[in-house]
């Protein structure tokens, strides 16, 4: 029995108990891992993973059930439990009740191009992949105490049903490749380093010009981190490098999530139409991009569509999900996403990115003169009620008389978010695109890190020596899950 007549008999199990809706979520999902750490294999894993997620909307309240055994028993005892905890919480909160905002109804069927899919290609071909990366680094690089190289490919058979009709498959495809080394240099601390690379489509990315220049910019950047001295706390202006300008863009986006804003979490939703920025500030949120973070249909059947939510400085939108749109009385931004079917979708973000500007980094260098050009980033945090945030750094360069100059590591940038944007005065024409993941309410989503590099006038430097750690991928939880 195929996943869509799965989904068809949810729906008629629902209605037949009278639900005002219903939707349904499937996924026939592959996943694949291979690590390497320090030459050796440590990880080849693949996962074929079936789900259904069933939503139910009855006299006004929400219920959720999801399981991973496909058969007619299972989904229909899944559709009794949605409904039967759509009675528990109609009991709990009686004056919560949701509304739905209208979409259009739909039939069709997407999926991104790949000239080599996950599902197809022989294993030995990632192993070999892998080896010969692992083989360009040490050449390059004699003093790494560790080397960790770790594939991910993901080719995902999504479908979405509901009862208004819409019927939806989307086949998402994803290849990415992260590095973590770490080198003992001039202190007793390790220096840390960690990138990825890679985005829609299979390993063929792995065989370009740009992921040649991704390794050399790793290697020559080792040596020189290993040596980096701490920085000196202060207050001074910066340039972010594209990461670091996606992670400063991220943390201020959360403020801007209607759930977040719906539970009293942020602030942002009484300001659209405020200024909040400089006039340098244009932010997109663009699940139609060809970023990391891309889907054709969100998890709740919107159409994916890009999202203006600051223009020229101005708070102009924020982002919605269906469910939100409806308690809001506004319109769907394709922002309702979920980790798997197994999740209820949450207002996430896709890819959200700072509009670039017109300068090159040469021009953002010489109108900055003396500060911190920052690079890459360990992860950052916000607090969108009060607005604090700490974005952690992998090393900097200082810039003096307007070049770059000696390396520091060990630092992290802190501010307001709803101030921090006035400070921005330049952006560069190019744009970087990484692979991402974001983590909220117990759910990962993959995201687009994409920017142009940022320059602000004025930003906190903290010294922060907190043991690093090179990110990991636990192959053998994965094997659990």
């Amino acid at each position: 029995m195929s996943l869509f007549s799965f989904g068809q008999d949810a729906i008629s199990f629902a209605l037949n108990e009278e639900a005002d809706y219903i939707d349904v979520r499937m996924e026939n999902a592959f996943e694949n891992y291979v690590g390497m750490r320090n030459s050796k294999l440590c990880g080849v894993n693949t996962q074929l993973r079936e789900s259904i997620g069933v939503r139910v909307l009855f006299n006004g309240f929400w219920g959720f059930a999801a399981t991973a055994s496909l058969d007619t028993p299972s989904i229909k005892s899944a559709v009794e439990s949605a409904l039967l905890s759509t009675k528990k919480i109609a009991k709990k909160y009686p004056e919560k009740k949701s509304n739905l905002a209208d979409m259009t109804t739909r039939k069709t069927s997407v999926a991104d191009e790949c000239k080599k899919s996950p599902q197809l290609i022989d294993p030995s071909e990632r192993i070999a992949l892998v080896s010969d990366i692992n083989s360009r680094i040490n050449a390059r690089v004699k003093d790494l105490t560790v080397l960790d190289i770790k594939l991910i490919e993901n080719n995902t058979q999504k479908f979405f049903l509901n009862s208004d009709g819409t019927q939806i498959e989307q086949i998402l495809i994803r290849a990415s490749l992260f590095l973590g080394s770490s080198m003992m240099g001039s202190s007793t601390l390790p220096k840390i380093r960690t990138v990825g690379f890679g985005g829609v489509g299979g390993i063929e990315q792995f065989q370009t010009l740009e992921f040649d220049t991704f390794i050399t910019n790793f290697t020559s950047s080792l040596p020189k981190i290993a040596q980096a001295r701490l920085v000196k706390p202060a207050e001074q202006p910066v340039i972010l490098n594209e990461e670091m300008g996606w992670n400063l863009c991220h943390e201020f986006c959360h403020a801007v999530e209607s759930d977040l804003i719906l539970e009293g979490r942020s602030s942002l939703g009484n300001q659209i139409g405020s200024k909040i920025g400089s006039e340098e500030v244009t932010i997109i949120d663009d699940a139609s991009f060809k970023g990391y973070g891309e889907y054709y249909f969100d998890d709740e059947g919107v159409k994916a569509s890009g999202t203006l939510i600051v223009e020229d400085g101005i708070l102009f939108d924020i982002l919605q999900s269906r469910e939100t749109a409806g308690e809001m009385n506004a319109i769907p931004t394709s922002n309702g996403r979920a980790e798997s079917s197994l999740h209820i979708p949450l207002v996430r973000q896709s890819n959200t990115f700072f509009e670039p500007g017109n300068l090159s980094l040469e021009e953002l260098l010489e109108n900055t003169r003396s500060g911190l050009f920052v690079c890459d980033s360990f992860g950052g945090i916000s607090d969108t009620i009060q607005g604090n945030f700490q974005l952690d750094a992998q090393y900097g360069r200082k810039i003096e008389k307007g070049e770059l100059g000696d390396y520091v590591t060990n630092f992290s940038l802190v501010g307001n978010l709803f101030s921090i944007l006035g400070t921005i005065d330049g952006m560069t024409k190019d744009l970087g695109s990484y692979p991402a993941y974001c983590n909220k309410g117990g759910q990962s989503v993959r995201v687009g890190a994409i920017s142009p590099k940022v320059s602000l006038k004025n930003i906190g430097i903290i010294t922060n020596i907190a043991q690093r750690h090179i990110r990991k991928i636990d192959f053998e939880k994965m094997r659990e899950r």
